[in-house]
């Protein structure tokens, strides 16, 4: 059997940012990739008002800005991945924490880009606030260690506290509370702000190899959609059956492949039959739809394809079944079966005679079905009717 097949990727990403961070316009500002390029963990595609787009491993898209202080599947994979390119050393525990800050830190360091921060590019809207933290914790120990002076110059000099004086071991304990809430304060500050992950400056691929399949702008364009389409993972064949030769496969039945543009060939198995299909229906049970019925399948090479076999039509050849050895066969045309129930193939001899041999017929393929004779003699290179006066024969027979 022989049909057609698309090769593709078993991922296809569209990728658009949407905002860049410090900035008020998204303009295209690098591109660092090319079409059919391969696509590496922690590899910049592009640049967008001079933000990178950022290729990371993981399967679940990225749909918010990853903040110091998150949790959830998606920092855990975030993780993974900083861990996967030697960025990240604590535990995948899916906690933004101060581990995780530094491997992004580390990250954007590595590629050369200014550090994404809560507070904007560099922190700069945050500044004051840390600022104001930071001094009133240093005030507060000012404080706690004037009061620890003046104890200790009352102890060694036995010293007596006035009546209306509050003690001091009250006073101490006051001063301590405000600065124990400033040191609070300004660490739950620090813990949530600092460098963090924009959803708009990451893409995570599901699978490697990957590559891109198509720009949608140069430097200088304004950004459009889609602006980077990647393929990801190991390449394979989409492909259609009529519902009829569907019955003649199976799983892990071998495929050959054969690229007529590539010049090369390769071989695979059968991954998965899918259900009759009809694109566009409404309600496949009562025969709604705008095209024929069809069964997908889906092939998978042996080996992994090159780059070069992504988007290519090929033609893809299956055998169903196949004979122990080489067997006599005729064209199909040339089989016929009589009213009395005889199959028959007419030879033709020397002087155009035709005697009729009774046959049992077994596999067929491409036109051509295998013969044992019964009643007669039939050998290779033997001449046959065929066609119409094939069937006339038959008919007048009966």
């Amino acid at each position: 059997m022989v049909t057609r097949g698309t090769v593709v990727a078993t991922h296809l990403l569209e990728v658009t940012p949407v905002a860049a961070q410090g900035a008020d316009a998204l303009v295209v500002t690098g591109v660092h990739t090319s079409v059919g390029a391969p696509v590496t963990p922690g590899s910049v595609l592009v640049e967008v008002s001079g933000r990178p787009l950022i290729a990371l491993p993981g399967s679940v898209p990225a749909y918010r800005d990853l903040r110091p202080g998150d949790e959830g599947d998606d920092v855990a994979q975030l993780q993974s991945a900083l861990q996967e390119l030697s960025y990240y050393s604590g535990a995948v525990d899916g906690h933004f924490g101060a581990a995780t800050k530094n491997a992004v830190a580390r990250l954007y360091g590595q590629l050369g880009y200014r550090m994404p921060e809560t507070g904007g590019v560099n922190g700069v809207e945050e500044r004051d606030a840390l600022r104001a933290a930071e001094d009133a914790v240093e005030e507060a120990q000012r404080e706690v260690d004037n009061l620890q002076r003046v104890i200790d110059s009352r102890s060694e000099s036995a010293e007596t506290p006035q009546p209306t004086e509050e003690p001091l071991e009250v006073q101490m304990e006051y001063l301590q509370k405000q600065l124990d809430d400033a040191t609070m304060n300004l660490e739950e500050l620090i813990a949530r702000t600092g460098p963090m992950m924009p959803r708009n400056e990451v893409v995570f691929v599901p699978a490697f190899p990957a590559r891109t399949t198509a720009l949608g702008a140069e430097v200088g364009d304004q950004v459009e959609s889609a602006l980077v389409m990647i393929s990801a993972g190991e390449l394979e064949i989409l492909a259609q059956f009529a519902p009829d030769q569907s019955e003649l496969l199976a799983n892990d039945m071998g495929v050959e492949i054969y690229s007529e543009i590539l010049g090369l060939t390769a071989s695979a198995t059968i991954g998965s039959i899918g259900e009759v299909t009809i694109d566009g229906a409404t309600d496949q049970a009562s025969g709604g739809g705008s095209g024929a019925p069809y069964v997908p399948l889906n092939v998978v090479p042996d080996e992994p394809l090159e780059a070069a076999w992504a988007g290519q039509d090929v033609r893809l050849t299956i055998t169903a079944a196949q004979t122990d050895g080489p067997v006599l066969v005729v064209p199909i045309s040339a089989v016929t079966a009589s009213a009395n129930g005889r199959t028959t193939v007419s030879r033709v001899d020397v002087g155009e005679s035709v005697v009729p041999v009774e046959v049992n017929a077994g596999a067929s393929a491409d036109g051509w079905v295998q013969i044992r004779p019964i009643d007669g003699e039939l050998a290779a290179g033997d001449r046959v009717v065929v066609g119409e006066a094939a069937r006339d024969m038959a008919s007048d027979g009966a």
